[in-house]
């Protein structure tokens, strides 16, 4: 993947989890929950993005880039901090508000990250192919 492509989906994903982080502080303000959850967040922020910057800037040759495996590790990711997040949070009043939040960073994750991922990790295979044939 190109550094700048790679970059620019680097930023939009830190925007997101920044999204959920902002979302869940003032959901939590006042409440002794704000601070593990908190903790919780910025954790998965930095395993996300070290798994980002693994696939997307380490990877010596094009062909190495696995779209599939990046996203089914980022899924993985986000799933623990949502049940992690609901752990702490159950019985809470919070626990479905914060949830909704993850969630829907989640899904926003999913098809404005991992999906563009996916088209122009198929686009530089198929031009890899097109380069071996000639």
């Amino acid at each position: 993947m190109k550094k700048l492509s790679g970059s620019a989906l680097l930023i939009a994903s830190t925007l997101i989890w920044a999204g959920v982080i902002v979302g869940s502080a003032v959901v939590l303000k006042g409440t002794e929950y704000k601070e593990i959850v908190s903790k919780i967040l910025y954790i998965g922020v930095i395993v996300h993005m070290q798994l980002f910057n693994i696939m997307l800037f380490w990877t010596k040759k094009k062909s190495e880039f696995k779209s599939g495996l990046t996203i089914i590790l980022s899924a993985l990711i986000w799933g623990g901090v949502i049940i992690w997040t609901s752990t702490v949070l159950k019985g809470t009043p919070y626990k479905d508000e914060i949830r909704n939040i993850i969630s829907g960073a989640t899904s926003a994750h999913l098809l404005f990250i991992w999906a563009p991922i996916g088209i122009l990790s198929n686009k530089e295979k198929k031009q890899i192919e097109l380069e071996k044939q000639e």
